[in-house]
């Protein structure tokens, strides 16, 4: 009997980037990502700060008859609820992120950090709009946060290829 393999695995700690690629650019080009007015943002967000998820609607396909009920794969809602530390530091997330911004955030996994963004890896685009910061509730022995909800407003880009 054959020993199932069991896949690798990839750490996350500090091998996620999220980047704050303004509106109408190409997020998926290397050159872009790499340059200015690019911003990398990942540790402007605390832990859990970057809450995005996706649901998934079910299309009931009961037939006449039937003894089963059958269904399908319905629309997507994809959710973002960002949380992240309240500073005056002009590559903050609180500077560069004020309601009304449209952008991409682009989310790279399993790549250390601090390395460059290369052709071929792997990365999910989020197109949305911001709505209004608001403050957290203060909490003992922690820091001043702003929580604010991100708004879709193109198809999000699910674990795409970056170009030259």
């Amino acid at each position: 009997m054959p020993v199932e393999l069991v896949p690798a695995s990839s750490q996350s700690d500090g091998r996620h980037k999220i980047s704050f690629v303004p509106a109408g650019s190409n997020a998926l080009s290397v050159a872009i990502l790499n340059a200015a007015p690019v911003k990398s943002m990942t540790y402007s967000f605390t832990s859990g700060g970057f809450n995005y998820t996706t649901t998934q609607a079910t299309v009931d396909d009961k037939r006449h008859t039937a003894v089963q009920d059958f269904s399908r794969p319905g629309k997507l809602t994809d959710a973002l609820e960002l949380t992240y530390v309240d500073s005056a530091d002009v590559n903050s997330a609180a500077v560069l992120l004020p309601a009304g911004t449209a952008l991409q955030f682009n989310v790279r996994r399993g790549v250390d950090n601090a390395t460059a963004y290369i052709s071929g890896q792997i990365v999910d685009v989020l197109t949305v709009v911001l709505g209004v910061q608001r403050p957290a509730p203060p909490t003992e022995n922690g820091v001043d946060t702003l929580v604010q909800t991100a708004y879709f407003t193109a198809p999000t880009q699910r674990r795409v290829v970056l170009v030259a």
